[in-house]
């Protein structure tokens, strides 16, 4: 049986998603969008459910009348998400996995629910870590310029 690991960010909430991947999703859900910040919430589910090994700082909190989402109530990254009627039944965290190799996403769901301020898909320009980093740095060096020129 094949497993991954996964954490909170800092390190205080860890689990095992045990099995195979039954299905990686991405919810436009108002919730979703709220919990992580504006964008959707990419969850997956695997056939041998997840152990959580360490929960020192877990909190679930009742979103609404079926739902609880997990979260670390120390860095406050998102851990899980489940219902309240099935609470061994957990979706977690896509960004929460220590190693996301060969997972795709199945399905956008609740895109009915989706922001006008993104498609679904998105058709942004795709950036990988290095130019976004080379960006950032770009724009501090020339606020910084900026700034030295206004004194």
């Amino acid at each position: 049986m094949t497993s991954r690991t996964g954490e909170c960010l800092c390190g205080n909430v860890s689990f095992t998603a045990n099995g195979d991947l039954i299905e990686a999703d991405a919810c436009h859900c108002s919730m979703c969008r709220r919990q992580g910040g504006g964008g959707p919430y990419f969850a997956a589910q695997f056939k041998g459910g997840v152990t959580l090994d360490k929960v020192d700082t877990l909190k679930w909190y009742r979103g609404s009348e079926h739902g609880e989402r997990g979260f670390c109530t120390d860095c406050g990254a998102s851990i899980a998400w489940r219902l309240q009627s099935h609470p061994d039944k957990i979706g977690v965290s896509l960004g929460a996995l220590n190693d996301t190799s060969g997972i795709k996403l199945n399905a956008h769901i609740f895109t009915d629910s989706g922001p006008d301020y993104y498609d679904i898909p998105s058709d942004a320009p795709h950036k990988t870590g290095e130019q976004v980093m080379v960006e950032f740095m770009e724009r501090l060096q020339m606020a910084a310029q900026k700034e030295a020129a206004n004194k």
